[in-house]
């Protein structure tokens, strides 16, 4: 039976359609069989994760818990809501990962922060200190003496000349003072007479003659001798200057003091009060003290005043034995911890309780490290599962991965251990030093 030119035309463009498609579907899967894993890589970009513990620490937490920065917010961490924020992500990878590949994305994603941690093992100090060296290391000391030079410091009190025992106290006490410890003396009113003629330039007499250094017995005696009872008395101007004696030295180590000792109140029409308010709240933070030594009742209102508004307080002495005792009371706090060094450090006190308190610290690093590694551990493994339950791994990658998982917990335990002990030792052999020097000083 013949067929019309019309029904093999239609059968001629089916064999076309047909053949079209059948061409386009084998292309894209020869193209696929061709480059499968270029397809992937295009669809999975992952930094290569750390494999020792330095670069483990170094290369920090992963992006889903950046909001933790400490040990306590590790406990904070709620694993089934993690695994809800990654679900998403998990479905849109693709599929066949191999061990190397899921694990990059796990630690990019949920790996925690060792940097806190290994910064207290870098900062753990083995050596034992005194409790002066300890406190010379949390604050150095700075102090300035603004003395008083004005004419009335030639009056008598109870055991001599003002002035002649404001010059012995100082001396008496700075020989004491632990050697770290920098000190400064400017004096004022030093110049001209109380005369209203030598008014001007008595005023603007306040000079440093002994600049901020240790105590050095012999240079502070000629320094002493450099000046004498004279003028009139510009505390406030002193207390202004004072702000360059310190040197400009700041910062949460530095512990600037002013001593101003005075037998009466600002005569140079001055502020003290305004002053010694602007030189403690300035950068170098001074804390001012004032003696009033022999001061009248008006004087002793103006130099509380001046005290309170310097952050410090205000003694008030009437002779030789009063300036003495206070001087020592107020100043000689090093001189206090040397003695309690020596007390302390003879009955062995202070070096056990230090190595005590070392191994303490030492193991509740170690402790925070462990509960880092095994949260890290049990996050891991969740995503684990969740890559497995959606199809996400080739063949045989899940036990890789739980390797490469189990792996990374024990380096991290095992660099927390080393570390510790390491610093564990370094301790116990700086604890038997300090004992065998004791046992020395006691035969000594």
């Amino acid at each position: 039976m013949l067929r019309s030119p019309r029904l093999h035309m239609l059968l001629f463009l089916l064999i076309l359609v047909i053949t079209a498609c059948s061409n386009e579907g084998s292309g894209e899967q020869t193209k696929e069989k061709e480059d499968p894993e270029e397809k992937q890589d295009q669809e999975f970009d992952y930094p290569e994760a750390a494999r020792d513990a330095e670069g483990i620490i170094e290369q920090g937490p992963g992006e889903l818990v950046q909001f933790i920065q400490d040990i306590e917010d590790v406990e904070s961490i709620d694993i089934e809501e993690m695994d809800k924020k990654l679900t998403d992500e998990v479905k849109s990878l693709p599929d066949d990962l191999s061990a190397d590949q899921a694990y990059d994305f796990i630690i990019a994603k949920s790996a925690l922060s060792y940097k806190e941690l290994a910064k207290e093992y870098d900062d753990f100090d083995p050596t034992y200190k005194s409790p002066s060296e300890r406190q010379e290391k949390e604050k150095k000391k700075n102090i300035v003496f603004l003395l008083d030079s004005s004419g009335s410091m030639a009056g008598q009190v109870n055991g001599g000349v003002k002035m002649d025992l404001a010059k012995s106290a100082l001396n008496r006490v700075l020989g004491n003072l632990d050697p770290t410890t920098k000190i400064a003396l400017r004096v004022y009113g030093h110049k001209g007479s109380s005369d209203d003629k030598d008014k001007k330039v008595s005023c603007d007499s306040s000079e440093t003659v002994y600049a901020l250094n240790s105590y050095d017995e012999g240079t502070f005696q000629d320094a002493l001798k450099e000046f004498k009872p004279s003028g009139w008395t510009p505390i406030a101007t002193s207390l202004q200057l004072a702000q360059d004696d310190f040197n400009g030295a700041t910062g949460d180590d530095v512990e600037n003091i002013i001593y101003v000792i005075s037998d009466g109140v600002e005569t140079c029409d001055g502020d003290p009060v305004a002053a010694a308010k602007e030189i403690h709240e300035s950068d170098l933070n001074v804390i001012v003290n004032v003696i009033g030594f022999n001061v009248d009742t008006k004087g002793q209102k103006q130099l509380k005043e001046t005290a309170d508004a310097g952050g410090g307080e205000y003694k008030d002495v009437n002779s030789k034995a009063d300036l003495n005792n206070t001087l020592e009371e107020m100043i000689g706090d090093a001189k206090k911890g040397i003695d309690k060094d020596i007390n302390e450090a003879k009955a062995g006190i202070d070096i056990n309780t230090w190595y005590l308190d070392q191994n303490s610290k030492l193991r509740k690093i170690h402790d925070d490290f462990i509960g880092v590694t095994r949260k890290e551990f049990k996050l891991f493994n969740t995503y684990v599962d969740g890559l497995y339950d959606h199809g996400k791994l080739k063949e045989g990658a899940y036990t890789e991965l739980t390797d490469l998982i189990d792996e990374r917990m024990e380096i991290m335990e095992e660099y927390s251990r080393e570390r510790k002990d390491t610093l564990m030792e370094e301790t116990e052999a700086s604890h038997k030093k300090a004992r065998e020097e004791l046992e020395k000083k006691k035969q000594g």
